[in-house]
């Protein structure tokens, strides 16, 4: 005899006369009403009350028996009843063998109740008596909706009603259970892990899978680019959905599968057990309702096949080191000049021979005699610490054919002790030199990088408004290249940036919304900050990238943006080449123009546009494998993952070792394994 007995049934509207009876037949019957001491323990039931009865809801208001009589007899829906019942020593065990504790137990399982009737938990109505029977104690439960168009009950309906009751009063048994099903889990592990090696094996030795189901894969993903609207299983015409099934149908025909899914409905079975003696007869895999999810899987993984860039990590090319020598930025008119001691006067000074020999440094243009020149005139200025500064950058270039690092150092050191004294008595430019001596520290020059001290002098700097030094903690902090990463601090000063149109701040915080990494993933700010970015070709890619995203797509804006960098970004015309040669949804297949764009990447020096070029033939055979890898893998999970109601997408990580055997494969794809993380360029 099951653990417990829980019965189903409707009274149809219009019999209010046994409607009527019911209601004060569990409510009157021997053994419903409440005994005083239990009315002392229940606020709703009023000592020496007239016309005692044992009807409950979730209020503690007392209820009138003969009003509720006939508020659900004159009800013009149906009225729905559930009689739940446990063996005497089982009550007497669990708790049961009380009114309170029936009473608890029913309004914990009322939404569970509503859930499984389709009825909305806002219009349902109850109410229900407990029967203190002598071999079994039971409880009587009256349900119905305020909507008489609202609630049915299925005999789904009734197992998850009479689960419910079951998980609830049986949960330290049935915890109990789940440890006690610890070595069926680790079989269904088992037999996964096996179906993951035979797969990989077969991959690694150009072994083809069941062709029958290499074709329906095929099918599907032809399908599926002629189909309009949702790309999910409810949605889709009735041959895509047969084409489905029938994938369905053979992945489930696989003899790992078929293991995997008799221990799931062994262990479902010995739950079912609790509540019942009956033997459930479990439908196949494909009809089994708790697995309905795995053909909008089966949509799913066929359709990233055809979307590459989707779901994948996109490393988006940067532009290249911003230069954060700002010597040209000071304003003349802030010049200041401090005299360190009678005998040593140091000075900043922006002279007209100064200018000229700066510039002379730092054109691309210049020969050696212009350097010769430029270190002439700046030892004639040889307190200017500004000078001392560019005559240590002009030791240390190669190209000045003055290169000799015994004087750079020595020039760097006077610049930095120049500036060091300078800037304890400055007023004007204090700001201006606590950013040089920060980039001094940052980078070495005349002392040893000293990131601590180069940190300390940067957000003086920035503290006293110099928008360089907030500029450059920003990307410092967001980094975390030189100094410590320091999200909370680098977001704000580079939204700062931003938002008062800096094209180059507006790029950089729109890509770090784009990738999510270090903020958290926003498409919309993304497109803001992009679009307010310079248009060059790091841009272009970026938004072409942004219109590639489920959330954003937009193949037209997408292809739009790439092409315009497509000769100046290899990735821009890699990313083409793939559109074109899969075909995605509003874009068709194109192979001329995947072949241009291909060989476009190929010839700027991307070795995945080669590998796909060389290997075109196989690449679509390629793609039909890994995809029905991914459809062997999502299934197996969902059966294994199904009995903690966990479901995980396909996307979940393959283990390591299974993932280093096919990594060669997944180079046909254009991905790239680093640091465990998968990356797509």
């Amino acid at each position: 005899m099951p653990k417990i007995i829980v019965t189903s049934r409707y009274l149809k509207s219009g019999s209010k006369k046994k409607l009527k009876n019911y209601v004060k037949y569990i409510a009157t019957r021997e053994g419903s009403v409440p005994t005083v001491s239990e009315r002392e323990n229940y606020v709703g039931y009023l000592a020496n009350r007239p016309n005692s009865h044992g009807l409950f809801n979730e209020k503690d208001d007392p209820i009138n028996l003969e009003k509720v009589a006939k508020e659900v007899a004159n009800h013009s829906g149906n009225v729905y009843t559930h009689v739940v019942s446990l063996r005497r020593d089982d009550a007497q065990k669990m708790g049961y063998d009380n009114l309170n504790a029936w009473r608890d137990l029913v309004i914990r399982q009322i939404p569970n109740i509503a859930k499984n009737q389709k009825i909305d938990l806002k219009n349902l109505r109850w109410y229900a008596a407990f029967h203190d029977k002598e071999t079994n104690p039971h409880v009587h439960i009256i349900v119905y909706s305020e909507n008489e168009r609202e609630g049915f009950l299925t005999n789904h309906g009734i197992e998850k009603i009479r689960s419910g009751f079951a998980n609830d009063i049986y949960y330290d048994e049935l915890h109990h259970l789940y440890e006690q099903q610890t070595d069926l889990r680790n079989l269904l592990k088992k037999e996964s892990e096996q179906l993951m090696k035979s797969l990989v094996e077969k991959i690694s030795q150009n072994n083809n899978f069941d062709m029958e189901l290499i074709n329906l894969v095929a099918k599907l993903r032809t399908q599926l680019a002629e189909s309009k609207g949702k790309k999910v299983y409810g949605y889709l015409k009735l041959d895509v959905k047969k084409t489905v099934d029938e994938i369905f149908s053979r992945l489930a025909d696989n003899d790992s599968v078929k293991k995997m899914y008799d221990l799931w409905c062994e262990m479902e079975q010995q739950k079912h057990d609790v509540y019942s003696s009956v033997k459930v007869n479990f439908p196949s895999l494909v009809d089994n309702k708790e697995f309905r999810s795995v053909k909008n899987m089966i949509v799913q993984t066929v359709l990233e096949m055809d979307f590459p860039t989707f779901d994948m990590e996109i490393e988006i090319p940067e532009p290249a080191e911003i230069n954060w020598d700002t010597t040209s930025q000071i304003d003349e008119a802030l010049i200041d000049s401090v005299e360190d001691s009678p005998q040593n006067r140091l000075y900043i000074k922006w002279s007209d021979s100064y200018k000229e020999a700066h510039k002379l440094i730092l054109s691309k243009e210049s020969i050696l005699d212009d350097y010769q020149k430029a270190e002439k005139i700046l030892m004639s200025e040889s307190n200017n610490v500004l000078a001392l500064h560019d005559l240590g950058k002009l030791y240390s270039m190669e190209e000045s054919g003055l290169k000799d690092n015994e004087k750079s150092c020595k020039f760097y050191e006077k610049a930095l002790k120049g500036l060091l004294q300078i800037e304890s008595k400055a007023k004007k430019i204090k700001p201006y030199l606590q950013y040089q001596i920060g980039m001094m520290y940052l980078k070495g020059l005349g002392t040893p990088i000293d990131n601590k001290k180069a940190v300390e002098y940067f957000e003086k700097s920035a503290e006293l408004g110099n928008q360089y030094a907030k500029r450059l903690l920003a990307f410092e902090y967001i980094s975390g290249k030189n100094f410590t990463q320091n999200i909370e601090k680098g977001i704000p000063l580079l939204t700062e940036f931003a938002d008062s149109g800096k094209a180059f701040a507006c790029y950089k915080l729109g890509n770090l919304y784009l990738k999510g990494k270090v903020v958290k993933r926003d498409l919309d700010k993304a497109e803001r900050y992009l679009l307010s970015a310079e248009n060059n070709e790091y841009t272009q890619y970026a938004l072409g990238a942004l219109y590639l995203q489920k959330e954003k797509y937009d193949i037209q804006k997408a292809v739009s943006y790439l092409e315009k960098s497509a000769d100046k970004n290899m990735w821009s015309s890699y990313q083409l080449g793939r559109l074109y040669l899969f075909g995605t949804d509003g874009l068709e297949k194109d192979q001329e123009k995947a072949m241009h764009f291909l060989n476009q990447s190929a010839e700027q020096g991307n070795e995945y546009a080669q590998y796909i070029i060389d290997n075109t033939e196989k690449f679509e055979s390629e793609m039909l494998d890994n995809t029905v890898f991914s459809l062997f893998v999502n299934l197996s999970r969902c059966i294994e993952d199904d009995y903690h109601r966990n479901f995980q997408s396909g996307r979940k990580m393959i283990d390591s070792k299974l993932q280093r055997v096919i990594q060669e494969k997944k180079q046909s794809l254009g991905i790239k394994q680093e640091h465990g993380q998968v990356q797509e360029y």
